[in-house]
């Protein structure tokens, strides 16, 4: 089963995270989706680095190219288009959104 995290603000999304280690040590697979002002935590190499229990790390790259962050984005997150986002969805059997 895997699970797909939107995390759509850039604050708050602490107790967003803290769930989903939950739920990866319980045996599930999470994949992040950053979206909106989520996208800034797509630019923090140590947020993106505490998430390496998830499957993948994903960012709208529409957001980030519209607050001008697609050359601060961190290794290891994949800029996604909306295509992307609906394969995401296709492939998660659930869906949190922390928007």
């Amino acid at each position: 089963m895997s699970i797909l995290f939107v995390i759509g603000r850039s604050k708050e999304a602490s107790t967003a995270f803290r769930a989903a280690e939950r739920m990866a040590e319980g045996c599930q697979e999470v994949v992040f989706l950053f979206t909106r002002d989520g996208c800034l935590h797509a630019t923090n190499s140590d947020i993106v680095h505490s998430l390496n229990y998830a499957k993948g790390v994903h960012c709208l790259e529409s957001d980030c190219k519209s607050k001008s962050l697609l050359s601060k984005v961190a290794a290891g997150v994949k800029l996604i288009d909306y295509l992307g986002w609906v394969g995401l969805i296709e492939a998660c059997d659930k869906i949190v959104s922390w928007l």
